[in-house]
């Protein structure tokens, strides 16, 4: 009997610092053109306007951005009012959490294979609903 596995639909990707997000995540950013029309010739000319940004949303899949996420330290600290609350530490890296609808963007997805982790165990800090 051959088993079939399910395509992973969730990726779970790390980078060095929200500032990498532009060169990694490329295939999910959009920039805007203009099409100008030299008067002369009619050649036309493709320039980009503003900057690239991110599509977080589309039918083909859906961005989260986390960014840094905490973790508990295992110290308590007690507010002003007598309430403890776990101390809080920053995990290294900008966190995002990539969820696939369809096919259309299974190649772009698994190129991030350098930065995909799985969280350990399997249960992370932010989940889809």
């Amino acid at each position: 009997m051959i088993e079939e596995t399910t395509p992973k639909t969730d990726f779970y990707i790390k980078l060095a610092s929200e500032a990498d997000m532009p060169s990694v995540l490329v295939p999910f950013y959009h920039q805007d053109t203009e099409t100008t029309v030299d008067g002369e010739t009619g050649e036309e000319t493709v320039i980009n306007v503003g900057d690239p940004y991110l599509v977080a949303y589309t039918p083909d899949y859906a961005i989260d951005v986390v960014g840094t996420i905490q973790e508990p330290t295992g110290v308590m600290l007690t507010d002003v009012d007598g309430n403890e609350y776990p101390e809080m530490a920053a995990l290294d890296g900008w966190h995002i959490n990539l969820r696939l609808v369809g096919e259309a963007k299974r190649a772009d997805a698994e190129a991030l294979s350098d930065y995909v982790v799985n969280p350990e165990p399997m249960t992370p800090s932010r989940v889809w609903l």
